[in-house]
């Protein structure tokens, strides 16, 4: 390589090691993504989990019913709202749209993901082993408490302003019948559920918890070997 390629390369070097830890991290985010899209093939509405030609889903029921009983303990019995109702995988308030709570619900994606994330981020291994399994349970908490709020936003029904606003999005018109209005109620529990609350879980907790790693293990990890060097 010629001097004035290495001066490129080692100029390079230094404009990203600034940044070279987020960088990293958005990589293994996108491969995460990239491999999953490759071996899991979404069937019926994402109810089934197909992986490499398996179907993966009875396994991962006893997850969604674990899931679907700890929402329904919060909501019924620890909050007191005696019109919550649980049945099998399908909680719901009366007269309300009911969820339900299928293995894209549950955080097994999130799981796989972070623990993929920082098997191969900088940082000591030994604290890995015991931050890995602290933040999966953070984000399990998390993602209950998504799925709580998500049960109270279908309480009600949807409000006055969703409509506009999911006719622009979705291309929805309202008509004010019966059909439309269940439509455009699904609409609403998916805005949410699915929309705001899974991108403020995978991008802002996942993130988060990344943060932490970086800046108050890995940082100081990292220096202390240089020091030992």
């Amino acid at each position: 390589m010629s001097n004035s390629a290495m001066g490129i390369v080692d100029s390079l070097k230094e404009r990203i090691k600034p940044i070279k830890g987020i960088v990293l991290f958005l990589f293994l985010f996108i491969l995460f993504e990239l491999i999953w899209k490759i071996i899991v093939r979404p069937v019926g509405d994402e109810e089934q989990l197909i992986v490499l030609g398996f179907n993966l889903t009875h396994f991962l029921y006893p997850v969604c019913k674990l899931d679907a009983n700890i929402v329904y303990w919060i909501i019924h019995d620890l909050l007191g709202y005696d019109n919550f109702n649980i049945d099998d995988l399908l909680i719901y308030f009366d007269n309300a749209l009911a969820m339900k709570i299928i293995w894209s619900c549950t955080s097994v994606k999130q799981y796989i993901m972070f623990t993929f994330i920082m098997a191969f981020y900088y940082g000591p291994w030994k604290k890995k082993l015991v931050f890995i399994p602290v933040s999966l349970l953070i984000l399990s908490t998390v993602n209950i408490l998504r799925l709580v709020i998500s049960a109270f936003l279908l309480k009600d029904g949807f409000p006055d302003w969703f409509i506009s606003v999911n006719e622009i999005l979705n291309g929805a018109k309202w008509d004010e019948s019966g059909a439309t209005y269940w439509q455009f109620y699904r609409d609403w529990y998916r805005f949410f559920h699915d929309g705001f609350f899974k991108w403020v879980y995978y991008d802002g907790f996942m993130f988060l918890l990344w943060l932490y790693w970086h800046e108050k293990i890995n940082i100081p990890y990292q220096r202390l070997k240089l020091r030992q060097n």
